[in-house]
């Protein structure tokens, strides 16, 4: 469980560098320099500390582990699509929809008791809607029916993605060859997005790039250790653990910008992390039970 909190941790850190470099550069080239070079920090250190596993993955290893990332792939696609016009309000209630979506699945296919972790999960839940119930209050624009399919559509492909990973896991294929085959396939998505770009935003790439090198770099080591830590963490516990904590990732981020870059927080958030790190502890109690 320790690797899934140090996992929301990162994402919590990257999404920091991400609302900074984005007041800088383009989104796609941002996406596809970052996944670029997580993809070299994770092929480096697959070569130099655990070069056994390239001997390990077999064809058919390959083909799972690339179906998962494709599937995550397009879940971001429709993340980024649906947020041109959504709102952060209603990406937190549809990851919840992701966790609906992984319970169904595990109650109907795995047989998985979903009541031996019914408290935890509640407080964790509820500590989420708080957070939900707060940034409610921020003006938004009504979405359409455009906005809503991509964010049902996000969530069917993160919850595919993370029980296709899941299995992949189980049949013993390294965590590690899954992150580098992920961010491989994130590059490629975004080298599409960044080609399709006009030329007017290309113009502008190489002022961008100098302007927002070092935080790219510095995204993509902790976006490496988010992925890493988390897919280990999936690896050792079960999909809706996993899908759970994430819930956290959003107001960690606005703590972190409270404290980093003096943003805008109040007690009522903090009464919200509170709640799901204590739903997280009845999580672990529970696990060390079974």
């Amino acid at each position: 469980m320790i690797y899934l909190i140090i996992s929301i941790v990162f994402y919590s850190l990257n999404n920091l560098l991400w609302k900074k470099v984005l007041q800088q550069a383009n989104s796609w080239l941002v996406m596809s320099l970052r996944a670029l070079l997580t993809s070299f920090i994770g092929v480096g250190v697959l070569i130099f500390y655990s070069p056994g596993i390239l001997y390990e993955i077999d064809f058919n290893s390959v083909c799972r582990v690339t179906i998962a990332s494709l599937l995550g792939a397009f879940g971001l696609i429709c993340m980024l699509s649906a947020l041109q016009k959504g709102t952060l309000r209603q990406l937190g209630i549809f990851n919840l929809l992701t966790i609906a979506f992984t319970v169904l699945y595990l109650f109907l296919f795995e047989k998985f008791n979903f009541l031996d972790f019914l408290s935890g999960a509640s407080i964790i839940i509820v500590g989420f809607s708080i957070y939900i119930f707060q940034i409610q209050k921020q003006p938004s624009e009504e979405s359409n029916i455009k906005t809503i399919i991509y964010f049902i559509l996000m969530s069917l492909f993160f919850a595919s993605s993370e029980l296709v990973h899941w299995y992949n896991f189980k049949q013993s294929i390294p965590p590690l060859f899954s992150v580098v085959n992920q961010e491989i396939i994130v590059f490629l998505v975004g080298g599409i997005g960044l080609i399709m770009q006009p030329k007017s935003v290309k113009i502008q790439w190489s002022q961008s790039i100098v302007k927002s090198g070092y935080l790219i770099v510095i995204m993509a080591v902790f976006i490496f250790a988010a992925v890493w830590t988390g897919f280990l963490g999936l690896k050792i516990t079960n999909p809706l653990l996993a899908s759970l904590f994430p819930l956290a990732t959003p107001i960690l981020t606005i703590l972190f910008g409270a404290i980093f870059f003096k943003e805008k927080w109040n007690k009522i958030m903090g009464f919200a992390l509170v709640l799901i790190a204590i739903g997280a502890y009845v999580l672990h109690i529970n696990l060390n039970q079974m």
